[in-house]
């Protein structure tokens, strides 16, 4: 018994249900008879909701705004971060892209986006698949490594000039003393 009850009760509750929305449209047409001037403006012309007809509202009452949001079909985005409305309203960034300050960037590759916005990756370091290093071999240790040492002593000594220098003149033969008489 107490079954068929609560069937009762649920089928009365769903039938109330049902026929609110024809009682609020009854209410709604007969506006001539309102008390309220304000509830008759109200019914009649209803606020309209979104940003279509009043842009100013996505700055939420900041000048200059401190995230640029745009009335994009009728609802404000932030342009900044949106993938579908990138810099602009209806610019799309492609597949596994994201929006970074305004610009499509593909964060798989981009060593100053690696992964996500503004994460940069070490120097020398690349990015791929959105890891920093990703599958790169480990660096020399101690980590920078040390220059090459330079040749010993430092600096190179000039090469040597042949031995004996400078070079004595070729010999000549002494003059005999017939030869200097004749």
């Amino acid at each position: 018994m107490m079954r068929i009850l609560d069937g009762a009760r649920i089928i009365v509750s769903v039938s109330i249900l049902q026929l609110l929305p024809l009682i609020i449209v009854a209410v709604g047409e007969d506006t001539k008879n309102l008390s309220s001037p304000w509830l008759r403006t109200v019914i009649i012309n209803p606020r309209a909701t979104g940003c279509w007809n009043r842009p100013w509202i996505c700055h939420e009452g900041k000048f200059p705004p401190r995230i640029k949001k745009l009335c994009c079909r009728n609802q404000c985005v932030d342009v900044t971060s949106d993938v579908y409305n990138c810099g602009l309203c209806g610019i799309r960034c492609p597949f596994t892209w994201k929006c970074c300050r305004g610009i499509c960037i593909n964060t798989n590759i981009n060593p100053f986006h690696c992964g996500q916005c503004e994460h940069k990756c070490p120097r020398g370091s690349f990015c791929a698949y959105g890891m920093c290093g990703y599958a790169q071999p480990l660096p020399p240790f101690p980590f920078p490594p040390k220059p090459p040492k330079p040749p010993f002593p430092f600096p190179p000594k000039p090469p040597k000039p042949p031995f004996p220098f400078p070079p004595k003149p070729p010999f000549l033969p002494k003059a005999s003393p017939a030869m200097a008489t004749s």
